[in-house]
């Protein structure tokens, strides 16, 4: 098996940059123990002239995997979008703190981990799976009790109600525009009821999401603001949102 197989193009990479050259620079590519480069155009959006005004060694960089070839794997940080930026740096942070967890208990922390990953792919996914309840397949991994009891105290822990809140402007530059606001509020975003809009102060408005679990918040959040945006273009209005950091 080539060592580059478990590496697949348009995957999303929490990296370190390892050295800075004239092109570009080398990239250590998440936990796989493998590097890529990043050549100087794909570093940002923005025209760089000087690699080295941009990354330093050591800095953090959210990359994505455009190209793989027996000499190479190039990647891509201006490719990245904020969603695929956000969900790696999620991931990254939750693997490494499970990761301290099992070492803070396990002297054998590297095989548990190794045995992890060999039935559930990442840490990442033991940790998805395990947030909706199901631990039967933790259940059948020869791991310590105290191991298993700390991951588990730590699921409860992220189960907490998480609510999330986005600012909204919405505006219609329409004759009828305030009926045709209201209109396109009374609408139904969603069928499970996770949801309320409150009126701030033309033309702001609050919308609060707060489903069962963290997981269903997230994804609730991320579909009724989507038909938010589809049903906006139907009302002919100007639609726009931003989350409110806690």
């Amino acid at each position: 098996m080539n060592e580059n197989d478990n590496i697949k193009v348009g995957k999303v990479y929490v990296c370190k940059v390892t050295k800075i050259l004239q092109h570009g620079a080398n990239i250590s590519i998440g936990n796989t123990k493998k590097e890529g480069f990043i050549h100087i155009s794909e570093i940002s959006k923005r025209w760089v002239s000087n690699v080295k005004d941009v990354l330093k060694e050591g800095n953090q960089i959210v990359c994505k995997v455009i190209d793989i070839s027996p000499q190479m794997i190039e990647l891509s940080a201006k490719r990245v979008t904020d969603n695929e930026r956000k969900q790696a740096l999620k991931e990254w942070s939750i693997e490494n703190r499970l990761t301290k967890l099992i070492e803070s208990t396990d002297k054998n922390a590297d095989k548990t981990i190794e045995k992890i990953i060999a039935s559930f792919g990442t840490l990442y996914n033991l940790y998805d799976e395990l947030i909706t309840g199901d631990t039967s397949k933790l259940d059948k991994i020869d791991i310590l009790p105290t191991t298993k009891s700390i991951l588990l105290n730590f699921i409860e822990k992220s189960k907490k109600k998480l609510t999330i809140k986005t600012q909204l402007i919405i505006r219609s530059f329409d004759a009828d525009g305030i009926n045709k606001i209201k209109e396109f509020l009374s609408q139904k975003f969603s069928d499970k009821g996770y949801y309320e809009i409150r009126y701030i102060k033309a033309p702001e408005y609050l919308l609060i999401v707060s489903a069962d679990t963290p997981k269903k918040t997230i994804s609730e959040n991320k579909k009724i603001l989507n038909e938010m945006e589809n049903k906006s273009k139907k009302f002919n209005i100007d639609f726009k949102y931003k989350e409110i950091k806690k």
